[in-house]
């Protein structure tokens, strides 16, 4: 199991992000295939001090993968599948807003290196505004090789992770603003 915990602010208020990675031994608790059993679990959860509208916070993750040691890596916005086709940055969006990601692949036989960069993001100058700048982030990702999946650390992403992606938002959500990470 891999675990970190990442304060953060947000519209003057304080919060922490506590972050657990760990393999997945029962898929059936989950709502997975069997298959899924030995892949990662990612869960995030936030306690924020502030309620209401200025409480309202969302996760944005983007996933990068590699089929060959040799690949370069390019990210994609990875948003739930029940919001695909939607006009929404957000898998995860609301007060104290849990993300959950259980990846698998069923053809453990081939090469893939799979990295995630979870965001969690505010709209900094009213909590209803389509503007979107991210208050902290954090890595995890999983190898598979001949066959074993590996299961990698979870990792504190900085501000200029967050600015690395802004074009790949930007092309996948145009009607929303993505703000650049000064600080966190």
């Amino acid at each position: 199991m891999h675990q970190l915990t990442i304060p953060f602010a947000a519209r003057s208020g304080a919060g922490l992000v506590e972050v657990t990675i760990e393999r997945n031994e029962d898929p059936s608790r989950y709502g997975q295939v069997d298959g899924a059993a030995g892949f990662p679990i990612c869960t995030a959860t936030v306690d924020f001090e502030l309620d209401g509208y200025n409480g309202l916070l969302g996760w944005v993750q983007t996933i990068g993968t590699k089929t060959s040691p040799d690949d370069d890596r390019r990210f994609e916005v990875d948003p739930l599948q029940v919001f695909e086709g939607l006009d929404l940055p957000y898998a995860f969006y609301g007060l104290n807003p849990v993300m959950f990601d259980a990846p698998y692949r069923s053809d453990r036989s081939v090469y893939l290196d799979w990295l995630a960069h979870a965001f969690l993001c505010v709209s900094p100058r009213h909590p209803m505004n389509k503007e979107v700048e991210a208050v902290v982030g954090f890595s995890w990702g999983f190898q598979m090789v001949e066959g074993e999946v590996l299961i990698g650390p979870v990792h504190l992403l900085q501000p200029d992770d967050w600015s690395g992606h802004l074009d790949t938002f930007s092309e996948a959500f145009p009607s929303w603003a993505f703000i650049a990470g000064h600080h966190w």
